[in-house]
């Protein structure tokens, strides 16, 4: 079950999928906005003019459910990277020093 807060007098909803500091937001659609971490998790979505029906959905779906709705109607991925995607790691040879052909440095005692 997802973390969600509803509150029927504004018909408004917030999901909280993960923890973490927001990076970015995203408009999903005229209704959803996405928050993504500093890596491109997706950390929450707001939505706004949620009726009640709506509201129990969010209650009872799991993230992949949620994800699965949103993509529907919006015709977009919802759990997408920033641009450039994530850092990756250096390869073993540039982090040790020893590139192809290199020596490694001996050690001093």
């Amino acid at each position: 079950m997802l973390n969600v807060r509803y509150d029927p007098e504004s018909r408004s909803g917030f999901v909280r999928l993960r923890e973490g500091r927001t990076a970015r937001t995203r408009q999903l659609s005229p209704q959803a906005t996405a928050e993504y971490g500093r890596r491109g998790e997706l950390l929450a979505i707001t939505l706004t003019d949620v009726d009640p029906t709506a509201a129990e959905f969010l209650r009872t779906a799991d993230e992949d459910a949620l994800l699965a709705v949103i993509r529907a109607q919006t015709g977009k991925a919802v759990w997408t990277t920033p641009h450039g995607g994530p850092a990756r790691p250096k390869p073993a040879a540039a982090r040790s020093g020893a590139g192809a052909g290199g020596s490694k440095r001996k050690r001093r005692r």
